[in-house]
């Protein structure tokens, strides 16, 4: 059995890892009936490179110094792969987490990866990042939250970008929805409503020198994405944000 949260039709944005911010994400998961894997597959659409003057100047002028991109050489990261059960099943989604209250640990891992690209990066694109587990992981039936923590030290990558769906209704910009945004769009209907995708809140350092350091932690607030049809280039703090689901799989090899 394979535990897929969406299709290929159904993505239609990105979530991003940012060692600087955010480099840990999570996504909440329903079994309908006991699965083992040993093999976690995520899609990959791109990412933002920056030059080291980036991390000197003033916010005001970073973008002078960022580049998104979808081509660019493999580079290897390690990704600490945690499995959480939800004592109270999926009641337990709420928009934010704490992990040390209603959840055991099923299983934990750091897993090295190679990020690479999918020629082309489209909504059709195979999956392209593969945490290969050390043992087979069994999952009874019930609600999860597994929690992928990025670490890498190619100090030009800033941000990592993950395919997913947004599935809201926000009509506000800004990721705190309080910024004014002339949009009009169709929302999406959500593909995978057993689930939800959030963003880690632990404590880190990123200066883009190799003594910088990443300390992941067990809080989480509600992930949210970029609604693709109000992008507006060099607009980026204005866009509309809203919640919903990473495109990963659970596979069961050999």
């Amino acid at each position: 059995m394979v535990l897929r949260t969406l299709t290929n039709q159904k993505r239609n944005t990105t979530f991003q890892i940012a060692l600087q911010e955010f480099p840990e994400i999570a996504q909440g998961i329903v079994v309908d009936a006991p699965i083992t894997f040993n093999v976690l597959l995520a899609s990959l659409y791109g990412l933002n490179t920056v030059q080291p003057e980036f991390f000197r100047v003033p916010f005001n002028q970073k973008s002078l110094y960022e580049k998104a991109t979808t081509t660019f050489e493999p580079f290897d990261a390690t990704v600490t792969v945690s499995v959480w059960r939800a004592a109270a099943g999926a009641g337990s989604f709420t928009d934010s987490l704490d992990l040390t209250s209603g959840f055991t640990s099923v299983h934990q891992e750091a897993v090295p990866v190679t990020i690479k690209q999918n020629p082309p990066p489209n909504m059709m694109a195979p999956m392209s990042i593969e945490m290969k587990l050390s043992k087979s992981v069994d999952l009874a039936a019930g609600a999860y939250v597994i929690v992928f923590g990025f670490e890498w030290k190619n100090y030009g990558v800033l941000t990592i970008r993950l395919w997913g769906q947004e599935s809201g209704t926000n009509t506000v910009g800004g990721k705190g929805g309080g910024a004014v945004k002339n949009c009009t769009y169709t929302p999406t209907q959500d593909a995978y409503p057993s689930g939800k995708a959030w963003a880690g809140l632990g404590v880190r350092r990123w200066n883009g020198e190799p003594d910088s350091s990443i300390g992941f932690g067990p809080r989480f607030s509600l992930a949210t994405a970029k609604v693709t049809a109000c992008i507006v280039v060099g607009e980026w703090g204005n866009d509309i944000f809203n919640p919903g689901d990473l495109d990963i799989a659970l596979v069961r090899r050999g």
